[in-house]
């Protein structure tokens, strides 16, 4: 009986090592696929030679020609959004730039031109001078900007916080169920309290 018993208990934990080795083995797998097609999405587009600075993202400039931003982004491709849809009042277009069905950045020309107003940088794959990236944690700007605080924006009900002197604005689109900071008074800047929610975007100004 004891032999059957120790027989069975062998078995099962070699059935259970199996399952872990097979759940190893796929995750694995899923990190090369997940690998690969970072590296086929680089080799597209050069993700490194669009690093966000002061008034632009790359050579995409604040104030450029919609038109010739375009030429410098034409492996990407082109879908029309509203500007609102970025937190720009006045019934404007935006026009959001993906690979391969991922958001890369979009640009808001301002309204009747084609003159670009603002950049919106929204891929993980694009940084700042300084490290950030579109999706940078709450405790990763506060690194960057110690004394940052975080606004509401009243139109919109989501929130921000802001690099001054390179005219970023760090996006996140909370609401009032998942608030980053506490208002005591509108349009107060207040300390963040939940410091794990990731941005959603960078606006270039």
């Amino acid at each position: 009986m004891k032999i059957k018993l120790t027989l069975l208990i062998l078995i099962i934990l070699q059935l259970s090592c199996k399952n872990d080795t097979e759940k190893q083995i796929e995750n694995w797998n899923n990190r090369i696929e997940k690998v690969e097609s970072q590296k086929k999405k680089t080799k597209i587009f050069e993700f490194e030679k669009f690093e966000i600075s002061k008034g632009q993202v790359g050579e995409i400039k604040v104030g450029m020609n919609i038109n010739d931003a375009e030429k410098k982004i034409n492996k990407l491709t082109k879908k029309e959004a509203e500007a609102y849809d970025f937190g720009f009042d006045g019934g404007g277009k935006a026009y959001i730039y993906s690979l391969e069905n991922e958001p890369v950045l979009a640009l808001v020309p301002k309204r009747d031109s084609e003159e670009i107003l603002v950049i919106i940088a929204l891929s993980e794959n694009l940084k700042t001078i300084n490290g950030l990236n579109p999706k940078s944690k709450v405790t990763e700007i506060q690194a960057k900007y110690p004394n940052i605080e975080i606004n509401q924006d009243l139109m919109m009900s989501w929130e921000f916080m802001s690099d001054e002197e390179n005219n970023w604005e760090f996006v996140f689109m909370t609401d009032e169920n998942n608030r980053i900071g506490e208002y005591k008074e509108i349009e107060v800047p207040t300390k963040p309290k939940r410091t794990e929610r990731k941005m959603d975007w960078i606006t270039i100004k």
